[in-house]
């Protein structure tokens, strides 16, 4: 048996933990990382979205720039009489001083480079080139795809300028070639971690200024150039431990640690709750038992008590002496005593209904203030009563009632000095009627308020400790609750909930 209810007892606390620690984590990191993954990539391609910006507009100045230094030097070509010697020159100065250009070329009429600011030792014709064609047809200048430079050998894009005289006709074509490599390293100077990459229209990487292994997930963001068709892409890696893990773990434990607090305290409430049930079972049986005890004993006690309250009666009459009587009167009230305590008891034990019958509240406390109000001017305390004006029937039993009032009432009555303030008052709220006791007196601490209702527990020197509890089991038998606050040096304050009943 033991060893069932342990298993039972493991299993129960299994099941507690996987519904408050791992149920939750598991959902916390799937729906963690599904969030944190798609931030870190957004995150991510925003940052390479503005290096791309950033390098689009960099590279865009840079053609801009060689376009216009081209068309500059075209310009001044145009304006002087066709010397080979002072093309030549013009050619290799600004070549001199613009190291962006691998070189400089004057192309006749026929398409065949004749002078260059580096020295043309084969005959190149540029016939074949579709950006040479496109200038001299449209008279503007046009840019190359990215190639090997028949001259240089160099990795360069070339840039075909028409050359005009003053009567706007073509003399010839000054072509550019400009270097790649310059262009890379400037962008390499700029970069911040990231790997940019220009792509022509043919997806053909022109440069890059890292390489791009296998390894981690990179996530790039790409812009279109205006002047070329060409394209800037920038990418960065996702480093997954920085961005994701790192974080996730440290939330994690956090939940971890959060989740363990949870299910500690959800134990610890269980475990009170499970304390608190038990002694509510065990004060139920202890109850039980006395009332087993009282309800065997009780006729027994009542057939002695009666013959000894007889035999008390004839004594009395046969002697007169006073102080005879005074002792006859002692064992009187003694036998009394012991009658009401058996009562008590009967009742604490199994309490039992007797006749209920509808009644109106007030009338009941109607019956009984005259009572309490006599037993207030004998205390020389001021007496209110306050019943509601509109009629508030319950199903109670009279006798019950007037029982609990007149406890309550004197419980108050004997905790007050002169001068004191007792309030008996009746309150409808929604479907119940709060019947409340309240007074100025000593009140009680909260030692005292957690055991109120322990069979047998009185702060009264010839107190049974059964009253209080006698009451709320009668409040109980009827369905209401009964609750009592108390502020030591304030007073008391005791209120009865029963059911409303209609008429």
């Amino acid at each position: 048996m033991y060893k069932k209810l342990r298993l039972a007892m493991n299993r129960r606390s299994i099941f507690l933990y996987s519904l408050i620690v791992i149920l939750p984590l598991c959902m916390f990191s799937a729906i963690y990382l599904n969030v944190k993954s798609k931030d870190a990539y957004s995150s991510i391609e925003e940052t390479a979205h503005r290096y791309s910006s950033f390098h689009a507009l960099y590279i865009e100045s840079f053609i801009g720039e060689t376009i216009g230094r081209l068309e500059s030097l075209a310009l001044a070509l145009g304006s002087q009489p066709q010397n080979d010697r002072l093309i030549e020159h013009l050619l290799k100065e600004t070549h001199a001083m613009d190291p962006r250009f691998s070189g400089f070329y004057w192309v006749n009429s026929e398409g065949d480079i004749t002078i260059g600011s580096n020295l043309v030792t084969d005959k190149v014709n540029l016939t074949d080139r579709p950006y040479y064609q496109q200038a001299l047809e449209t008279g503007k200048t046009q840019i190359s795809e990215a190639h090997i430079g028949r001259i240089t050998g160099r990795y360069i894009f070339s840039i075909a300028t028409p050359v005009m005289n003053a009567w706007g006709e073509v003399n010839g074509m000054l072509v550019g070639s400009v270097q790649l490599v310059v262009m890379e390293d400037v962008i390499r100077e700029l970069v911040r971690g990231e790997a940019v990459q220009l792509i022509d229209e043919r997806g053909q990487v022109l440069l890059q200024t890292r390489e791009i292994g296998n390894t981690g997930d990179w996530v790039g963001s790409s812009i279109n150039l205006e002047t070329v068709p060409w394209k800037v892409n920038s990418l960065l890696n996702l480093d997954d431990n920085h961005l994701i893990l790192k974080p996730f773990l440290f939330n994690l434990l956090l939940s971890l640690f959060v989740t363990h607090i949870i299910f500690l305290l959800v134990q610890s409430f269980m475990s009170k709750h499970k304390m608190a049930r038990e002694l509510s079972q065990n004060e139920a049986d202890k109850l039980r038992l006395i009332g087993t005890i009282a309800a065997s004993t009780a006729h027994e006690i009542r057939n002695p008590l009666t013959g000894i309250k007889g035999f008390v009666s004839l004594l009395s009459a046969k002697y007169k002496d006073d102080k005879d009587q005074y002792y006859f009167s002692l064992i009187q009230k003694e036998v009394d005593r012991i009658n009401t305590i058996v009562s008590e008891l009967l009742f604490v034990g199994k309490p039992t209904i007797t006749s209920k019958e509808i009644n109106h509240v007030n009338s009941i406390l109607d019956e009984i203030i005259p009572l309490i109000e006599s037993e207030a001017n004998l205390y020389n305390v001021q007496l209110s009563i306050r019943l509601t004006k509109e009629p508030v029937y319950i199903e109670v039993s009279k006798d019950h009632l007037k029982q609990i009032v007149l406890n309550l009432t004197k419980n108050a009555l004997e905790s007050m000095d002169s001068n004191g303030k007792l309030l008996v008052a009746t309150e409808r709220v929604g479907d119940s009627v709060l019947l409340t006791v309240r007074d100025t007196g000593k009140g009680m601490p909260s030692e005292v308020l957690k055991n109120i209702f322990v069979p047998f527990f009185t702060m009264k020197e010839n107190g049974t400790g059964l009253g209080l509890v006698v009451c709320k089991r009668i409040v109980a038998s009827y369905g209401g609750e009964l609750d009592i606050q108390s502020q030591v040096g304030e007073g008391t304050q005791v209120t009865i909930r029963l059911p409303l009943v209609k008429a």
